[in-house]
């Protein structure tokens, strides 16, 4: 979709784009500042495969202001992106054979992520919330699981998983020599009051089996710089280290000292981005729940919408003619009809819906938004072909 829209945007076609993962803002002036000035002392040289002293021990401390956890420079890995981190961390825990838990709604990378690594996605759904249960997770546990991917706050539904429910979770993963890869990239993003726990923090025997993953990208509006990070045990952080020293070498050098002077003076620019979100995400949110019939839950981080189009699927709409039979339908009448782009739910194993992300200017906000419920409105015009149907997505389950 995003090629699509871009494409079209080339051709000179308006799209409204609601499909961005990246943040509409520029880095920390600091942090821009720093990479010019390492570009001009010539600084863009190898460093270390597993990062820059400097970088890791900026990590650690960023680590333990915010998520109240202690890793040692030596437990941290600087990568390209947080992708790589959490590949990189498969291919380090599971071989041929093993199964991964992923909970979805989830991050559309994972599963294709777990078979790069030779192992089994073993999928689950959530409940009402979008939380996990320990419950499902038992049930889908076999002799052959291994690893168990979490990702909060959640990309595509923006949920936070709560204290208590990160405890049960982690001591269920303790009980039974499950790893935890707990990616936390949109860590800082939090909304109205609500807290990010680390299941780290939470379940602290969970620092010496499984890896935190976090990064630049997000909380510091740095995509384009490709910095991530995990933090680990330090056997798994040295197999680590060394299987990007034959992939990828070592991470940019440029962006490793721009990324040193974010997570140190960066922090008035990522909560102005915050505060931000905040005000869209409340913007969006309301809007989409004035429109009748459609369900969609205020998120309490990242920067994403998730409505469930329940009663609009089976509907015939009136401008294109399509039946709605699920949200990649939907959005494709979006795009054709009225030049709105989102990303359909399948992407992320939940076909009944649709992710808008609100990282875009509130002025293209605003437009989509107008267009969208209008074109939902549409769909529920009494002459129309059928009822609708309510939400059936597979795995999800109801209390």
């Amino acid at each position: 979709m995003v090629q699509r829209v871009k494409q079209m945007q080339d051709e000179g076609i308006e799209v409204l784009g609601l499909t961005a993962g990246e943040p509409d803002f520029t880095p920390p002036k600091v942090a821009e500042e720093a990479g010019i000035e390492a570009i001009r002392n010539g600084m863009g040289r190898y460093t270390a495969a597993a990062g820059t002293q400097e970088l890791r021990q900026a990590i650690c401390e960023h680590i333990r202001q915010d998520l109240r956890l202690a890793y040692e420079p030596s437990q941290i890995v600087v990568t390209n992106g947080a992708k790589i981190a959490i590949v990189q961390s498969l291919l380090a825990l599971v071989q041929e054979g093993d199964e991964v838990l992923v909970p979805t709604p989830c991050w559309t990378s994972y599963p294709e992520m777990v078979k790069l690594a030779d192992a089994k996605p073993v999928i689950l759904g959530c409940d009402e919330r979008n939380f996990p249960r320990v419950a499902d997770l038992e049930a889908q546990r076999t002799p052959a699981t291994r690893a168990l991917l979490l990702n909060t706050p959640n990309n595509p539904t923006g949920a936070v998983l709560p204290e208590a429910l990160l405890r049960e979770i982690g001591e269920w993963a303790l009980e039974h020599g499950i790893s935890v890869i707990s990616d936390e990239i949109y860590a800082s993003l939090v909304y109205d009051g609500a807290t990010h726990h680390s299941p780290m923090a939470v379940v602290p025997g969970l620092q010496e089996t499984s890896v935190l993953v976090g990064g630049m990208s997000k909380a510091y509006a740095m995509t384009g710089w490709r910095m991530g990070f995990l933090a680990a045990p330090q056997m798994l952080a040295t197999a680590v280290g060394a299987l990007q020293s034959q992939l990828a070498g070592s991470p940019s050098a440029i962006a490793q000292i721009a990324s040193v002077a974010a997570l140190r003076h960066g922090g008035e620019a990522r909560e102005q981005m915050r505060q931000a979100f905040e005000h869209r995400r409340r913007r969006v949110v309301e809007t989409l729940q004035a429109v009748d019939g459609l369900e969609c839950a205020m998120p309490d981080g990242a920067f994403y919408a998730f409505p469930d189009l329940g009663p609009f699927l089976g509907r015939r709409d009136p401008a294109t003619g399509r039946t709605i039979g699920n949200g990649d339908d939907f959005i494709e009448v979006l795009l054709e009809a009225d030049r709105v782009a989102c990303i359909g739910g399948s992407a992320f194993g939940s076909p009944d819906s649709f992710r808008i992300s609100f990282a875009a200017s509130d002025e293209v906000l605003e437009e989509a938004l107008r267009r969208i419920a209008a074109r939902l409105a549409a769909l529920l015009q009494k002459n129309l072909s059928g009822p609708g149907r309510s939400p059936t997505r597979p795995g999800r389950k109801k209390d």
